[in-house]
């Protein structure tokens, strides 16, 4: 059956204040989500091309068993392939989010997997370490079987850190032979990605580094406080979280201020005399900023391929650029989330106008810091940090308010959009077969009402999405949206139940 596409109608997140509540109980699969399909066109479609930056008009993709087997002019001949019409639409590759938290619980993802679709996000980078590596492999095969509708998962690994407070679950890593043990304990374990943490101390890096480099095993996350940047990078740090180490790494003072942070963990009291540490150290940061030393970084990561996610949506809350109490996007956001999110934000401590104006310094100065590397061809990689506990970060929705902080901070569309495709692919090793829209690539794709190279706020006008050959077009979208709004729901009266109860 030819699927229907309903032109003329926006999809954004205006029209999810449209979907009523008390639906019908949460479905597995949307109620107009195709079943996969042998073959798909999508004709007479604006192709993006996202290293390009450039448009191919015209082009009639199509896809054959959840890849992309053509972008040209052919179409298959007969009547029974189902064809989409792609006039005056633009068709770009699935959108990916570099850094989320959306399988922290099993409650986590049932709200959190079917936003990402909704939003157009084929792909996420989850960062969850607290479950284990079996239940996060149960739910990845229930999306890659079809049995459960969301994006494709990679995911980051466990966070190795040098914290001996029971919070990592690690247990101490101080040595090089202890962080070696630890890393190849987590790797023949089955894991493929690992994190470094923050408290991780300089040898126990090391020794992770070259566990890594032998079994081939990336490695990102944050930049160990003991370890200056360019030390890490040349170790085969592969990714790159959060712009404030990288901002110190601009510092001409970066190896003392390290130094002071190493002796800080290294002494009693460490996480609390870290944090005053780094706080006492920012208006020094700021004052010896380098921009020959920036420039120098970006080299040094441009040089070993190192991708960057600046998660600059992270910086709002500390900013106070509260959304709108009333944006939809609340709506699929559990009450005990909301309000956790509310005390966060009433706990907040009184900022003077004098320390607000410092933070938003410290803020500037690091959007003009990842502006700078987007213009010298640093890998940008975009992300949200949904899940985690910032407030006000929404599954789905919080990844396009990055990419649009990318564009406000200096970036083209252009690069802008790679940060969303491309960039996150090629840093996970997914370069050669996703997030291009090419002959053997995955047919994840994105069919929008307009142009993301005008601007990236286009990737909201969202007309349909393809996922593992999979076609949902504007209801199935909605039905997504809804399936998310339930789940939330349902947690709310299960956490009402069981308060009744106690």
């Amino acid at each position: 059956m030819k699927p229907r596409l309903f032109l003329g109608l926006l999809w954004g997140l205006s029209c999810w204040g449209q979907l009523a509540a008390g639906q019908q109980p949460m479905v597995i699969i949307p109620p107009r989500a195709l079943p996969p399909v042998d073959e798909l066109v999508i004709s007479n479609v604006n192709v993006v091309d996202v290293d390009l930056g450039e448009i191919e008009p015209h082009r009639n993709v199509v896809m054959r068993d959840g890849f992309i087997i053509s972008v040209g002019k052919w179409v298959p001949a007969g009547r029974g392939v189902p064809t989409v019409d792609g006039t005056g639409k633009y068709l770009v590759p699935g959108l990916w989010d570099g850094h989320t938290h959306a399988l922290a619980s099993a409650d986590d993802e049932r709200v959190a997997l079917p936003l990402y679709v909704a939003h157009g996000i084929t792909s996420i980078r989850d960062v969850t370490t607290a479950r284990p590596l079996n239940d996060l492999l149960r739910t990845h095969q229930a999306l890659e079987t079809g049995r459960r509708v969301g994006p494709r998962i990679e995911l980051a690994g466990p966070v190795l850190d040098g914290s001996d407070d029971g919070r990592s679950g690690l247990g101490l890593a101080a040595t090089r032979a202890e962080g070696r043990a630890q890393a190849e304990s987590l790797i023949k374990a089955g894991w493929c990605s690992l994190q470094t943490g923050p408290l991780l101390s300089r040898d126990a890096f090391g020794g992770i580094a070259t566990v890594a480099q032998e079994w081939r095993v990336r490695v990102a996350g944050a930049v160990p406080e003991t370890v200056p940047v360019r030390d890490a990078i040349g170790a085969g740090q592969g990714g790159i979280e959060h712009p404030d180490k990288l901002l110190l790494a601009c510092s001409s003072r970066e190896d003392e201020l390290v130094q002071e942070r190493a002796l800080a963990l290294a002494g009693p009291r460490p996480l609390a005399t870290l944090q005053s540490r780094i706080k006492a150290q920012q208006k020094e940061v700021v004052a010896s900023f380098s921009p020959s030393r920036c420039a120098a970084l970006a080299q040094a990561l441009v040089q070993y391929r190192t991708a960057v996610l600046p998660t600059l949506v992270t910086q709002d809350f500390d900013l106070r650029r509260d959304p709108d109490p009333q944006d939809p996007r609340f709506r699929s956001v559990p009450a005990s989330v909301r309000q956790q999110w509310a005390l966060a934000a009433r706990e907040r401590p009184h900022l003077s106008a004098g320390k607000l104006a410092r933070i938003r310094e410290v803020d500037s100065l690091q959007r003009s810091m990842v502006a700078t590397f987007g213009l010298l061809g640093v890998r940008l990689v975009a992300g949200s940090d949904a899940g985690s506990g910032t407030p006000n970060l929404f599954h789905g929705g919080s990844l396009h308010d990055e990419l649009e902080r990318l564009q406000a901070i200096g970036l083209t569309p252009a690069e802008a959009l790679r940060a969303g495709t491309v960039n996150p692919a090629m840093a996970t090793g997914h370069g050669f077969d996703m997030a291009r829209i090419r002959a053997g690539y995955l047919a994840d794709v994105v069919l929008l009402n307009g142009n993301p190279l005008d601007d990236i706020h286009n990737l909201r006008l969202i007309q349909a999405v393809v996922l593992r050959g999979r076609l949902f077009d504007l209801p199935a979208l909605a039905g997504l949206a809804t399936e998310a709004e339930q789940a939330a729901m349902q947690q709310n009266v299960a956490a009402q139940t069981a308060t009744a109860i106690r």
